[in-house]
């Protein structure tokens, strides 16, 4: 009888947190998987505005806190150019970052080699190339710091740093042997990239860590640590407590790795997620609540069909400020 009551106990605590959890995650909005609507990167602007990169098909997307949709740009990752010039050997779009006007910068790796690279788009939707990356590169995570542009290289195993007025040209900011992809098939090296706290950090995947290098008083990397093991991030956001909060594309999990780096699986695929790619806290009143990207890709089949989304996810802790 004690043990029967035990496991009523736990049953019913166990419903009480499932439905707590389910009444603190909602759905934005849906996208299309038949027109290869595969939402990324995001990052949201002062004004609660979500930025979105359609990976497959070149698409800078915003949506305004009303809800309204628009396309902001659709940069050239040319499927037609075949065999594609890329080091992806695929037309793909990686992670896109905002500065504090409003401008968006997003990593190309296009199959047309001369548009590889990191592109500006301005609030007004005109897009140019700014800063060109050889055809060996992979430019993915991307993060706007201080004037600068932080690039984790998914192939080459490094961060680019390029000033985000065009000026200079891209210069490799540490190569550190943290960041060097191990050869799994589908498994990127250096993958999401976020600064906090006068560091960045980069996920790499394929090593299943999350590494951090602090930027000097001169703009140089710092020595790399390992800041988490164990997990492969896409890409992540910050709390102001110091947690993060990472996506696990393709395993449908939203984890949350505290600062001495033990970790909590959030949400799993029976909440909704299907292939999370990127998060970002929203800003004002709604700077608790986590935004979450499905891009849903089609390389990894689900037997009900692929469901691409935006979710919301109420933690009730203040996301960090961006830099």
């Amino acid at each position: 009888m004690k043990n029967f009551m035990l496991a009523l106990i736990l049953s019913v605590a166990g419903l009480f947190a499932a439905n707590a959890r389910a009444a603190d995650l909602s759905t934005v909005t849906l996208f299309n998987p038949a027109a290869f609507e595969t939402p990324e990167s995001i990052q949201i602007d002062r004004h609660g505005n979500v930025y979105l990169s359609m990976a497959l098909t070149g698409e800078v997307r915003r949506i305004a806190p009303d809800g309204t949709q628009v396309s902001l740009a659709f940069l050239p990752i040319h499927p037609e150019v075949q065999p594609c010039g890329n080091s992806f050997g695929l037309p793909i779009m990686g992670g896109v970052a905002l500065d504090h006007q409003g401008n968006a910068y997003v990593s190309v790796n296009s199959c047309n080699v001369p548009d590889i690279g990191v592109w500006k788009v301005t609030p007004q939707g005109e897009a140019g190339l700014l800063a060109p990356l050889p055809a060996t590169a992979a430019p993915n995570g991307i993060a706007y710091h201080g004037g600068w542009l932080y690039v984790a290289d998914t192939v080459l195993g490094l961060v680019w740093r390029i000033h985000s007025d065009g000026t200079g040209t891209p210069e490799v900011w540490t190569n550190d042997s943290l960041l060097t992809p191990l050869p799994i098939p589908l498994t990127p090296g250096p993958n999401g990239l976020q600064v906090f706290r006068e560091e960045v950090y980069v996920s790499v995947s394929s090593r299943e860590h999350v590494v951090a290098f602090p930027i000097r008083a001169d703009g140089s990397a710092g020595p790399g640590r390992v800041h988490a093991s164990g997990i492969g991030l896409d890409d992540f956001a910050f709390d102001v407590q110091g947690n993060l909060y990472g996506t696990t594309d393709p395993f449908k999990t939203l984890v949350r790795i505290a600062p001495d780096g033990s970790k909590t699986v959030l949400l799993t695929e029976a909440d909704g997620l299907d292939g999370p790619t990127a998060a970002a806290f929203g800003v004002g009143k709604d700077s608790k609540a986590l935004y979450v990207t499905n891009a849903a890709f089609p390389f990894f089949p689900h037997p009900d069909g692929r469901r691409p989304s935006l979710m919301r996810y109420e933690l009730g802790v203040p996301g960090h400020p961006r830099p």
